[in-house]
């Protein structure tokens, strides 16, 4: 596990890595590229056992955030079962109620049967309206008590009404590494207008240049 920068979470753990969506703009893969490293999705056993290991003495009076598969999709359709399987044991451990473990995808119809404890927060990645479109249909669908969207890259204008009211949370992000699309003032705003009209909390990452710092994280699902 490795503490990171990224501002929504504390820690990132990935006991799979690599991905085959081949998403143009994925950090991930030019980072795993410019080390020499794979990025076909590998499992890693011997990390399974790192979440028990955080030394909680010390903590902070909160959850601990843990994103799981920062570097992968857990539930996308290459991903073994058995991988997906072993991974989902340790997050839905009893032993681990200290962690909020945030979960991610581009495939949420491969999330619709599982059953999830209150300390796992059900995500999805959308940049577009047409992955909006595909996606969001799913949540009331998703048994978590945390749903949320990452809209990061966000690639443009997008309306997810009424669909956002479905959801406890949401995420936006630029654009980094590249000027191909440069990230609009309009879609920020207008998909905070629709957040504040579903009375859904907003994070926006520090990347968007946002003259009001917005960090809110979701009611349920741990302490803020």
């Amino acid at each position: 596990m490795n503490r990171t920068k990224i501002e929504w979470t504390d820690w990132t753990w990935n006991p799979i890595t690599g991905c085959l969506h081949g998403c143009w703009y994925c950090y991930a893969k030019k980072l795993f590229t410019r080390f020499h490293r794979s990025f076909e999705p590998t499992f890693h056993p011997e990390r399974l056992d790192e979440p028990f290991r955080l030394d909680m003495r010390n903590r902070r009076p909160r959850h601990i955030r843990v994103f799981v598969c920062s570097v992968a999709d857990l539930f996308a359709a290459w991903t073994p079962v058995e991988w997906r399987h072993e991974v989902l044991k340790v997050v839905m451990n009893e032993g681990l109620g200290f962690i909020d473990f945030q979960l991610l995808t581009k495939n949420p119809e491969n999330v619709l049967n599982y059953h999830f404890p209150e300390n796992v927060w059900v995500g999805m990645t959308v940049t577009n309206q047409t992955e909006a479109d595909r996606m969001l249909i799913h949540a009331t669908h998703i048994d978590a008590k945390v749903r949320f969207v990452s809209f990061e890259p966000l690639l443009g204008m997008i309306n997810v009404e009424p669909l956002i009211e479905n959801y406890d949370w949401i995420i936006i992000g630029k654009l980094t590494g590249s000027r191909k699309i440069p990230l609009q003032k309009e879609w920020v705003e207008n998909l905070l207008d629709q957040a504040e009209r579903n009375d859904i909390p907003v994070f926006l990452k520090n990347n968007v240049g946002w003259p009001e710092k917005i960090q809110e994280f979701p009611a349920l699902g741990g302490l803020p």
